[in-house]
């Protein structure tokens, strides 16, 4: 067998908390018991920080409450939940803050109460410090003035409790006094200095711990091995989190151990592939790359751990030219190439084959920042919208990347969330795992969600999280064949 190592690029770096890139934001729309929700929760750049949550239900909500839950406290070791306050003027909307005081696995679980019993969801959220708040100049300038004036002032203190403050009254603060008083303030000067110097080696050596505590995405380490019935891609992921951010094993995600995404890199074609390598040793995953042309490509990997938290890897590699025919790995594995000139733009329909197009519905202006619904309708050759065949137990898949790639996204109609992740914090809190988080039952294969809708009108909830230029990819499985849309929208 020949070995192959195809230009591999220089690794992506990227800030990623959950199974996002540049998209910190979890979103969440299904059910709490009878209430249907969307969730919505802003992890804080900082740990210990304040996430903050905005909640909408229906109207028979009378009470909506939150509560973090950290994975290896579970539910048990939980603090009790906040009630949430209505947003004025908006009756089925509600806001809260909860701490997410450690690093790693947690999660959200919303409780509404009415007439119809209480009901909980789990939204998970990965809690890791992924920002530092920026110093302004002007703050900066002042914060320096103020550290001077409080410089001189301290010494004005020490001169005053050497000289005056010794004087009894009637007498005459007299020169020798007075040169003591500056002999010992010359003295604290140096003194008061080196104080302020260690209190400044103390906050940068703080700021240099934190630091090494950020997050960033583990590293994922691609190479290729080819002949003529062969083109496998081995994927190494390692952790760089000097606190260990991979802490348990990886388990199945809609049945899948990793959900791969090859997302082409060039002005001629726009290519993707969406594949599901096997895990053949501990974060080690392989699997064959079927027909894409050779080039260079974005590699971003999704992985959901037993403890519930979900990570997003990626790379960049060169792909070699087929020598012959590859069979997928995966029955499941999905592929397109499609021109750039015939890229469709929001609110435009695409042809997807088999006689099947994707019209994004939604509205064509997309702003950042802004909580929406991305619509999109399945219809056939004769106009008409289609029932879709579950892919992977949901009715559609998404990927919305940047172009410059500092923001990626798997989502599906529930939202961002993983349904793996999801289960296991619910087995968790049954005491169905070890305690390091092992779980003691399989979370099992892909199963449909609960009252998920097969139809072939279609809404993903999300957030952009700033302007720019986007590709969203759209899978759905109207029939026999998974069909991809590609859509190329601008963000203001």
């Amino acid at each position: 067998m020949k070995r192959w190592l195809g230009p591999v690029f220089a690794l992506v770096v990227m800030v990623a908390t959950s199974a996002h890139i540049g998209s910190p934001d979890v979103l969440f729309d299904g059910m709490a018991g009878p209430y249907a929700v969307r969730v919505i929760v802003r992890p804080p750049e900082v740990v210990p920080g304040l996430a903050e949550v905005t909640v909408r239900t229906d109207s028979m909500a009378t009470r909506v409450s939150i509560r973090p839950v950290f994975w290896r406290a579970g539910v048990r070791g939980a603090p009790a939940g906040d009630d949430m306050k209505h947003v004025p003027g908006q009756a089925t909307l509600y806001t809260g803050q909860l701490w997410l005081m450690s690093y790693g696995s947690s999660s959200v679980y919303v409780t509404v109460e009415g007439p119809r019993g209480s009901g909980t969801a789990i939204v998970p959220v990965g809690s890791f410090a992924t920002g530092r708040l920026p110093l302004s100049p002007a703050l900066g300038v002042l914060l320096a003035v103020l550290g001077i004036v409080l410089f001189a002032g301290l010494l004005s203190i020490v001169r005053a409790g050497a000289g005056e403050s010794l004087v009894v009254p009637g007498d005459v603060f007299d020169a020798p006094r007075r040169r003591r008083a500056n002999r010992i303030t010359a003295t604290a000067a140096p003194l008061l200095a080196l104080a302020v110097l260690g209190g400044w080696t103390w906050w940068k050596s703080e700021d240099a711990t934190y630091r090494r505590r950020m997050y960033g995405s583990p590293e994922l380490r691609p190479s290729m091995t080819t002949d003529a019935t062969h083109r496998r891609l081995d994927l190494v992921v390692r952790d760089t989190a000097s606190f260990r951010a991979i802490t348990s094993a990886v388990t199945p995600d809609h049945g899948k151990m990793m959900h791969l995404f090859l997302i082409g890199v060039g002005d001629t074609v726009q290519r993707f592939a969406h594949l599901h390598p096997l895990e053949t040793d501990s974060l080690h995953f392989t699997t064959e790359v079927p027909w894409l042309p050779a080039g260079r490509y974005r590699v971003f990997g999704d992985i959901t751990l037993e403890n519930g938290l979900s990570l997003t890897v990626a790379s960049t590699i060169g792909l070699p030219a087929l020598t012959g025919t590859v069979a997928p790995s995966d029955s499941d594995d999905a592929w397109t190439e499609v021109p750039h000139p015939t890229l469709i733009r929001a609110a435009a329909a695409a042809s997807v084959g088999d006689g099947y197009a994707i019209r994004w519905s939604g509205a064509p202006t997309l702003a950042a920042k802004t909580p929406m619904d991305l619509r999109f309708t399945v219809r056939d050759a004769a106009g008409r919208v289609v029932p879709l065949h579950p892919y992977l137990g949901m009715a559609a898949h998404a990927v919305i990347m940047r172009d410059d790639a500092s923001v990626f996204i798997h989502l599906h109609p529930m939202g961002t969330v993983a349904t793996a992740a999801q289960r296991a914090f619910s087995l968790r809190d049954k005491g169905d795992t070890t305690p390091r988080g092992r779980l003691l039952d399989s979370i099992g294969g892909p199963g449909d969600m609960p009252g998920m809708s097969l139809s072939g009108d279609l809404d993903f909830p999300y957030e952009f999280p700033k302007a720019g230029h986007y590709l969203v990819y759209v899978q759905v499985k109207p029939a026999t064949r998974v069909l991809t849309g590609i859509f190329d929208v601008n963000v203001q």
